[in-house]
């Protein structure tokens, strides 16, 4: 028997051995494949000198890093491979050039032999926790010198008191030095109860066990991923009063709607709006959401962080500041748990939009463009930043346009098969039926508000959408760097003239 067991065991081992030999046949075929191809056009190209022996060594690093400064890498990739990480900073016509921090390891994934040549520093083992920093007896003298800045006494051999009012400032130092300071706060059975009104996808069950053995965490997955719906469920789930922090007043209508659909039982959350301090600033709660959370640490809006409360959720599909101060998104939300957009797409969660962008004489080609699209009757959000603008187009194609003044914007919104809006439908609203978003007036070069316009495409539950940008030459010249929100995720764009 022991012997009949053998031979199969070694029959299967073959097997699989002889499937490895022609999988590795397959791929040296497939490599050459592609590097003949790549001598080919090369040569069409009538460019000579080919030095086939670097062939090898391209296609291993097929990329260039080049520092920027301290913890900051410029990586620079040609714009045929399918290749993206960290921040789309600019493109030529033949590379893209992007910027990859300490930060992206804890929004995205990132090639291990690209992390391994970047060489982060090293994280040292430091924790605030209570007001204090937490050192160990052999890095106290090292934290001391580092963080005196921060720091009021020693409070015996192995902790520094961090000066009142400081705490936040010095847990953005430390994760812009690459350390992580937090201490897990695991949510206590008591503070539970039971809710079965949504069912979690797999990444969102992974992502509420993190929460049950932090306390904190930043959620930073792409829009459409269901971090909204992730929230009601945590709402659902733990007891007690509960706030909700968004940036506009038609996101707060949209959360309101959802915590009524789902969680009409419980009417222990309060939605307030990122301007809404002084109403709550009194209060306590168990749990406090941060939607859209990259405008937490806005000097207007960091005071929302020292609210008092046992637990945290910070939520953005755009965790990026022109200002440059992503690590205080980290600092005051918690643990980050990222999602690769490639991941999300294969899960078929979100689907790729089409992206196109019509370069135009003038506004009045614009106006011109606009109605020749609109001649196609599919559920649209007409995006013009300017009111004077979006009125001019309400009026001359008789739609509804949504701005700051309007009421119940997301009944207008979703009765409207066109409609147009302002900013203040940027954020955060989720249209299962909508199929294109057109952008005809837009902030300049602002990054942030191209993720959150194509954004809401990625929130529909239609297969093939569409997002159009209609800008003129001037515009496209000076602020297609907005445009780069869209192809660092790895998207194409159409650029039709």
């Amino acid at each position: 028997m022991s012997d009949l067991f053998s031979t199969d065991v070694c029959n299967k081992i073959n097997e699989a051995l002889e499937k490895l030999d022609m999988l590795k046949r397959s791929i040296e075929a497939l490599q050459n494949q592609i590097k003949g191809e790549f001598e080919q056009t090369i040569e069409k190209l009538r460019l000579s000198g080919i030095r086939r022996e670097f062939l090898d060594d391209y296609f291993r690093e097929p990329y260039v890093v080049l520092p920027k400064r301290e913890n900051e890498w410029y990586v620079v990739a040609p714009k045929w491979l399918n290749f993206q990480v960290g921040w789309l900073e600019r493109s030529t016509i033949s590379y893209n050039i992007f910027v990859v921090n300490r930060y992206i390891k804890w929004f995205s994934d990132i090639p291990q032999a690209l992390a391994e040549k970047l060489k982060f520093t090293k994280p040292l083992p430091f924790k605030v926790y209570d007001g204090m920093l937490l050192t160990g007896k052999e890095l106290q003298e090292e934290a001391l010198r580092r963080y005196r800045h921060f720091i009021s006494r020693r409070e015996g051999e192995d902790r520094l008191r961090v000066k009142k009012g400081y705490e936040f400032k010095l847990i953005a130092k430390l994760i812009e030095d690459g350390t992580l300071p937090f201490i897990p706060a695991p949510v206590k059975e008591e503070d539970l109860r039971p809710y079965e009104g949504i069912i979690l996808r797999s990444y969102q069950q992974r992502a509420w066990k993190e929460f049950l053995s932090k306390g904190a965490l930043g959620v930073f997955w792409s829009f459409g991923a269901g971090k909204s719906l992730f929230g009601v469920y945590v709402l659902g789930r733990v007891k007690g009063q509960k706030l909700v922090v968004v940036p506009t007043v038609t996101l707060k209508e949209q959360w309101q709607e959802r915590i009524a659909k789902y969680l009409s039982r419980h009417s222990d959350v309060e939605v307030i709006t990122y301007h809404g301090y002084e109403k709550v600033k009194n209060n306590e709660y168990t749990l406090i959401i941060y939607d859209e959370c990259q405008h937490l640490p806005s000097n207007t809006f960091i005071r929302l962080a020292t609210l008092k409360t046992k637990y945290r959720l910070g939520f953005s599909g755009s965790p990026y500041r022109e200002d440059g101060r992503e690590n205080y998104i980290i600092a005051l939300t918690g643990f980050p748990v990222g999602m690769s957009w490639e991941e999300l797409i294969k899960l078929q969660v979100i689907h790729e939009p089409t992206f196109r962008v019509y370069i135009l004489r003038d506004n009045r080609e614009k106006m011109r463009k606009l109605g020749e699209l609109l001649r196609l009757p599919v559920k649209t959000l007409i995006f013009c930043d300017w009111l004077e603008y979006g009125e001019k187009i309400s009026k001359m194609f008789g739609l509804p346009f949504v701005y700051g003044e309007t009421k119940d914007r997301l009944d207008v919104i979703r009765e409207s098969q066109v409609c147009v809006v302002s900013r203040v439908g940027d954020e955060g609203i989720s249209l299962p039926d909508i199929e294109r978003v057109i952008e005809v007036a837009f902030l300049y070069g602002s990054r942030m508000q191209e993720s959150q316009r194509f954004g809401r495409l990625l929130h529909s539950s239609k297969k093939e959408t569409e997002h159009v940008i209609l800008m003129t030459e001037e515009e496209f010249e000076n602020y297609q760097k907005r445009l780069y929100a869209i192809t660092e995720r790895g998207f194409k764009i159409e650029i039709v003239r």
